[in-house]
């Protein structure tokens, strides 16, 4: 690999201040592990609290103009990429973007960020200014705070890419997120959910239901080891950051207590709320790794709930008794009992077959179906049922903006609980 001198492009006129651009690169990765060509990616930064399309902004070095597209959310990442299977290869997860058309490496070379013609940020290498000595063989080099200065101290070069997407800088936005009906309490800033939710208006049913499947397809997919960490990030208890809040125990747990890393059964694993063996067992499939429906779970409590569908009635758990299940079902606590319906309803929604995830059409069913590998979860009219008597709280809002901040897409039902029944209820009339 080229030995990379890293700089930033300081001078007069070439970059405008990042304090005041919503805008900024915040990560580059010049050589490549494996594959220049392929690999190397630049990532993007909104620091502000509202989401900015990309529309009319556009990469460029001193060889080629690339036009950005979709949509940046307020305090977020976008990953723009030279190849989709290349990116995808290194970080198994896809890029916000992919075909970039920039050189990265080429001597004297740089990259800029122009909203048209205006320049918002830059990044230059191989000695193009002096007295910048950060080198980047093998790795990539972050932006590490927003300061004014935009010396080499505002960068750092880290071993590897890391979790594109997931970087070291943070908006303190603090605002809300909960949409026409969800909660509030979000802290990646205002969400404008019409933007996001653009073509549903006046639909219902399944015509609503296929319009939300376009809108939530694309996500940025993590590799099953990534999930840890992210859960750790979007399930965090938020009177101690140092602890994630269990799903069905309830309880506020240690993240480093976790299996793989202690043998107790009452470490937390990553559980699959719709069983991953309904449909989707592998980790190449998207829905596999999809953080809408994977939380934290006691290990004993989730060896219990396995892959059973979810309705009412059964033995209480002796460990966590406000937690039910008998031969073929399992019924959670009633604080947790709609987040379950809702995220079944995403689950329903995002993956319909026919795209690029892998995953089969998921159906939910109003019985508790029979044969795990069938890709269905029950029960539809419990689980509507739930969804109407226990509403979007606080916590569930913040976890839906903190997984859009990660992956790049949304629940639904969180942000407007009342497409629950626009959907499902005339298969539930008597709910």
């Amino acid at each position: 690999m080229k030995l990379r001198t890293i700089a930033l492009l300081v001078a007069a006129g070439m970059l405008a201040a990042p304090a005041q651009a919503k805008i900024l690169i915040s990560e580059v990765l010049y050589d490549a592990p494996t594959n220049d060509t392929t690999q190397e990616f630049v990532e993007l930064y909104n620091d502000s609290c509202t989401a900015v399309s990309l529309s009319g902004y556009n990469l460029m070095d001193n060889g080629a103009t690339y036009n950005l597209t979709g949509t940046i959310a307020g305090g977020g990442y976008f990953t723009v990429a030279k190849s989709a299977s290349g990116f995808n290869s290194l970080f198994g997860k896809a890029a916000n973007q992919a075909g970039m058309t920039l050189s990265l490496g080429n001597s004297g070379d740089y990259v800029k960020l122009r909203q048209g013609t205006t320049e918002i940020d830059s990044v230059a290498f191989e000695g193009a200014i002096s007295g910048w000595t950060l080198n980047a063989v093998d790795k990539s080099v972050a932006r590490k705070n927003v300061a004014d200065s935009n010396t080499q101290n505002d960068w750092q070069v880290s071993a590897n890419a890391g979790n594109p997407g997931s970087g070291l800088l943070n908006a303190n936005c603090g605002g809300t997120g909960g949409g026409t009906g969800g909660g509030t309490g979000g802290d990646t800033g205002t969400i404008n959910l019409p933007t996001y939710y653009v073509g549903t208006t006046g639909k219902t049913g399944a015509e609503l239901k296929a319009t939300l499947n376009n809108l939530l397809r694309g996500h940025v997919r993590f590799t099953y080891a990534q999930v840890w960490d992210a859960l750790g990030y979007t399930d965090e208890d938020p009177t101690n950051t140092n602890n994630v809040i269990l799903l069905y125990a309830g309880r506020s747990q240690a993240k480093t207590f976790r299996a793989g890393t202690s043998t107790s059964l009452d470490a937390w694993n990553r559980e699959h709320v719709w069983a991953k063996s309904h449909g989707f067992p592998d980790e190449s499939q998207y829905a596999h790794t999809d953080l809408h429906h994977l939380r934290p779970a006691d290990v004993s409590i989730n060896s219990t709930r396995g892959n059973k569908d979810f309705d009412v009635g059964g033995t209480p758990l002796t460990e966590s008794p406000e937690n039910k299940t008998d031969t073929d079902s399992f019924e959670p606590r009633n604080a947790v009992k709609g987040d379950v319906a809702r995220m079944m309803f995403y689950m329903d929604t995002r993956y319909e077959g026919g795209d690029d995830s892998g995953t089969p059409d998921l159906s939910i069913p109003n019985i508790a179906p029979t044969g795990s590998s069938a890709p269905q979860m029950g029960k539809l009219c419990v689980l509507l049922a739930w969804h109407l008597a226990d509403p979007v709280d606080t916590f569930e809002a913040r976890r839906n903006n903190r997984i859009h901040e990660l992956q790049k897409n949304r629940n639904p039902f969180i942000d407007n609980p009342q497409w629950a029944k626009a959907i499902y209820g005339s298969q539930c009339p008597g709910v």
